[in-house]
């Protein structure tokens, strides 16, 4: 497999004030794509951020280009951020997303969660 990696700029904003920002970021990934909010939960984890709110992706881009170490395992991230004080959903909603995917769900309060389907 030829090794990849994400090229992009971020912004992390912060529930409790202030963000991150960089540009030309880089980060290995395994294959020749990611989705946004995949890449929003890989930096966040990456990076062992707290209190993490939205994350805007700009000029994202794959590479092909060597490892600089492993790549980390996306499987079982959050595929989908929901803001609640941005967009309120029921309880409901966030099930059925979760059942396709782990959602990230940022509260009012700043709080963040991760919502997932148990495997049997």
């Amino acid at each position: 497999m030829t090794p990849h990696r994400v090229v992009f700029d971020f912004v992390v904003h912060f529930t409790n004030g202030g963000q991150l920002s960089a540009q030309d970021f880089r980060l290995d990934i395994e294959g020749e794509a990611i989705d946004d909010d995949v890449l929003a939960a890989y930096l966040i984890r990456d990076m062992r951020l707290l209190m993490a709110g939205r994350v805007d992706i700009a000029n994202k881009r794959v590479v092909e280009e060597p490892h600089k170490r492993g790549a980390i395992d996306v499987r079982g991230l959050p595929a989908t951020t929901i803001e609640l004080a941005a967009t309120p959903v029921s309880l409901e909603d966030v099930l059925v997303r979760a059942d396709a995917a782990p959602v990230r769900i940022v509260a009012a309060g700043g709080e963040s969660y991760v919502v997932s389907r148990l495997v049997d």
